[in-house]
């Protein structure tokens, strides 16, 4: 791991392990900061305390950087903890085994550039150094009892990582590899000084090594077997000693000097069987200075004597500077810097170190257990000692944090009271990290590479062969936007949102006076009366969210869309002088989007309408479709289209063709952006349009694909053949006929306008009292499948229409939860009215 001095040579690389030896024919200069750089199999981290003992062995040891086996958290992320920061990357099925991790010091997790949590068994962190970068890679190997297959995977996995490294980089691959590669040197990859006899694991390890032209360190430092081994076998007995080298460190051969001096510590004691590997390396490292995102405390606005010194610095700051001559432009600029000031003045975030329970007495009693490491009968006391006063110190914190519920729901703030009770039932997310791969299935290694997949996704994902704007004649037909009407819009806004590309937070515009919201009224109508919509509110700015544990491709993200919170304002004025209109053109069995109907309304519908059939005997032959991305692939000129022929104000028309029309969108990845991408179809996400344009147009595709149809089910004389919450439909007939003869027009219809029917997702379903086979549907000649159970906005539907089963689904559901929260249940400190409010919101509200 040495780092490399700009120092020109003869041209001429030395031979592989002389001083100084480099791809780019420089020389290594021997600097003085030393680096220790270690590996350790702690067989948990997931057990109380574990996680400090580490800390606490790192620190006696001087380690900068620790990697951890067999750590045993779900999922993968990061977290910071008493001046370390710790990185991992565990299962996807929530369970507690295997997984990998790095803890490292504040010092040297500033030099952290990225972090790819490829496996729970394999994972990539790389750091910044001079002049060039450094690669870790944390392996887990199967044991001996494991498949072969499981062996081939891994290093299938490592090879891939190894791959996208830069050759040139310093790369140190290590872990536990349950091989043995024994004593003696075989090779220039391994040296002589192992322990014991090789086994077939360590021949595949020295292929590995040589592959990729890796040093395996530990076996090049003379060391006494007890420095040497790093695994006690279960057969070790005093009288019988089994001790095995199965851990390594190997790094790149071109740097094998870099290291200094390599050995085992097996004094270290975090109930392991396995000790310490650590290493010195000389080092240079280049401290980051990362793009934090400034987060901000607007809370602090309930408090009222704040409020009142934040308003009147506020307004004071944007008097004279707002003007409605100059550019719109210009003049909302002047209005976000005033609003940033403010932010920047008033509502910064206390400092305030989060409290630990590890006291220090649990800590001196963890270094009195490996004092007395080598007699049993004492380690075994002081560890039951420490387990003791670890439940003491976890139970003390639960009632701490209960007290702290009781006096946050005293003050009625809810904000703290959910966070305190994440908190006491450990629901707290640590910051999730996964890794990226192409669509050739090839790792993303790079930032910027990520970047480039990302930006080639949103282009594709929003990419169509729009036709050119056509010209809207903004007719004033109707009044102007009143002051009253922006009023109601800020009484209306929620608090609490994320806020756009302008960073402005909606709780500013409850700030504002008679006079900014005169001139936030003369603004609007600017913009409502020439249809210019500002440069600013056209940019939008998406994060990601995994859909699933484990995603890994673009599609498995879901991109949420983050806009400016002065063009909601807008927007929701707009969708007020629209909605009638368009409410009107919308049939009752819609029940997305819509004042005083929802998901209950809806299954309701579904129920009583299926289980009138069974009572008459009638089949229901059903098709639950799923739409893909229905959403983002709406076609912006039919859009526009069925807006005309609703009669809308031309001036509504003309801002909401002129934001499509125009529209851009960048995607923050670790507050770093990829490039603008033209959002071409789709409604805008976030935005207070998209949900009653979303359901205009598919109510038009729903009345064009089934005029003239006669087939459904009979209510009332009139013919019944689908229900709709926003693009969840279902699609139903008294007959298979009846029910292919719908799907063959909506599939048409569909893609006509733009939307594709995801025949792998979209189901079948027969609800009869008599079993009916022999019977198919077809979509775009795909055979659907047809299941016996579907669920249905989040309710399980059945051909038997037997409810027991939802009902059995939601009470395991709600028991889950119960017993999540057993906690502050079961705690003396919260009054029973607050553990009835909390059963109700957590508990009852999954019922």
């Amino acid at each position: 791991m040495a780092m490399l001095a700009a120092k020109s040579s003869s041209g001429v690389s030395p031979s592989i392990g002389s001083p100084g030896g480099t791809v780019t024919s420089t020389k290594i200069k021997r600097l003085h900061e030393n680096i220790r750089v270690g590996t350790w199999n702690v067989t948990t981290l997931s057990q109380a305390g574990k996680l400090h003992n580490a800390i606490l062995e790192m620190t006696r040891m001087k380690i900068d950087v620790l990697g951890i086996c067999e750590m045993r958290w779900p999922g993968s992320g990061s977290m910071n903890t008493h001046d370390h920061q710790v990185y991992f990357s565990g299962t996807d099925n929530n369970k507690h085994e295997k997984g990998v991790g790095i803890i490292l010091t504040k010092k040297m997790a500033a030099c952290v550039t990225n972090f790819i949590p490829i496996s729970d068994r394999v994972m990539l962190l790389q750091l910044k150094g001079r002049p060039v970068d450094i690669n870790i890679v944390q392996v887990y190997a199967p044991t001996a009892d494991k498949k072969d297959e499981e062996i081939y995977e891994l290093y299938h996995s490592i090879d891939e990582v190894l791959k996208k490294l830069k050759k040139e980089d310093v790369t140190l691959v290590m872990g536990d590899f349950n091989a043995k590669l024994g004593a003696g040197k075989t090779s220039d990859h391994v040296g002589p000084f192992g322990l014991g006899e090789r086994n077939p694991r360590g021949d595949e390890l020295e292929i590995f090594a040589e592959t990729h032209q890796l040093v395996v360190l530990n076996t090049w430092f003379r060391q006494p077997p007890r420095k040497l081994y790093t695994w006690k076998s279960p057969k070790d007995k005093p009288g019988e000693i089994v001790r095995n080298q199965i851990d390594y460190i190997m790094i790149n051969k071109r740097y094998r000097n870099s290291c200094t001096a390599i050995k085992t510590y097996p004094g270290a004691d975090i109930q392991s069987n396995h000790v310490p590997l650590v290493g010195s390396f000389k080092i240079k490292m280049k401290r980051m200075s990362p793009k934090v995102q400034q987060t901000y405390d607007l809370r602090k606005l309930k408090d009222e004597i704040v409020r009142q010194s934040v308003k009147s610095a506020f307004i004071e700051k944007i008097k004279n500077k707002l003007s409605t001559s100059n550019n719109i432009d210009v003049t909302l600029s002047h209005f976000e810097k005033a609003v940033q000031d403010i932010k920047n003045e008033f509502l910064k975030p206390d400092k305030r170190k989060r409290k630990s329970w590890m006291t220090n007495e649990i800590l001196e009693l963890m270094e009195e257990r490996r004092q007395v490491k080598d007699i049993p009968a004492v380690y075994k006391n002081v560890q039951n000692e420490i387990r003791r006063k670890i439940r003491e110190a976890k139970e003390k914190e639960k009632q701490e944090q209960c007290l702290e519920v009781e006096y946050h729901q005293s003050r009625f703030d809810e904000f703290n009271v959910h966070r305190k009770v994440k908190e006491i039932t450990g629901k707290f997310r640590k910051k999730n990290w996964g890794k990226l791969i192409d669509e050739d299935g090839n790792l993303i290694v790079t930032k910027d590479e990520q970047k480039e997949v990302w930006k080639n996704y949103l282009e594709t994902l929003f990419y169509d062969t729009r036709i050119t704007q056509e010209p809207v004649t903004a007719n004033k037909e109707g009044p102007g936007i009143l002051k009253e009407e922006i009023e109601l819009a800020i009484k209306q806004t929620k608090e609490g949102k994320a806020a756009g590309p302008d960073k402005i937070p909606s709780e500013f515009f409850k700030l504002l006076d008679e006079e900014q919201l005169k001139w936030l009224t003369l603004i609007f109508n600017s913009i409502y009366e020439s249809g210019r919509i500002p440069t600013t509110w056209l940019r939008s700015e998406f994060i990601t969210l995994p859909k699933k544990p484990g995603a890994k491709s673009c599609g498995d993200y879901r991109t949420i869309s983050l806009m400016s919170h002065l063009l909601k304002l807008f927007l929701k004025i707009i969708h007020r002088r629209i909605y009638r209109l368009c409410e009107e053109e919308i049939a009752p069995n819609q029940f997305g989007f819509r004042n005083a109907v929802g998901t209950r309304e809806a299954l309701f519908s579904v129920q009583v309408l299926f289980q009138k059939c069974r009572d008459v005997s009638c089949d229901v032959y059903a098709c639950l479709i799923d739409y893909q991305k229905a959403f983002d692939r709406v076609k912006h000129e039919k859009m526009i289209e069925i807006l005309k022929q609703t009669g809308i104000d031309n001036r509504d028309l003309k801002i909401i063709s002129n934001l499509y029309w125009n529209q851009t969108a960048v995607l923050r990845l670790e507050n770093e952006h990829t490039e603008e991408v033209a959002i071409l179809r789709g409604v805008r996400q976030g935005c207070n349009l998209s949900p009653i344009l979303f359901n205009l147009y598919s109510e038009h595709i729903f009345r064009e694909a089934l005029q003239d149809i006669d087939e459904g089910i009979s209510v009332n004389g009139l013919k019944l053949n689908n229900l709709r919450y926003a693009d969840d439909t279902i699609v139903f007939a008294d007959t298979i006929e009846g029910l292919q003869t719908l799907m063959n027009r909506i599939h048409d219809t569909s893609q006509m306008y733009g939307l594709d029917i995801n025949t792998l997702k979209t189901k079948f379903m027969i609800v009869s009292k008599k079993p009916i086979s022999g019977v198919n549907l077809y979509i775009n000649q795909n055979r659907i499948e047809r299941v016996s159970k579907y669920t249905y906005l989040g309710t399980i539907v059945n051909e038997s229409w037997d409810n027991s089963q939802e009902i059995k689904c939601r009470i395991g559901r709600a028991r889950i939860f119960f017993n999540s929260m057993h906690a502050a249940f079961k705690s003396h400190d919260l009054t029973l009215e607050t553990k009835m409010r909390l059963l109700r919101c957590y508990v009852f509200s999954v019922l």
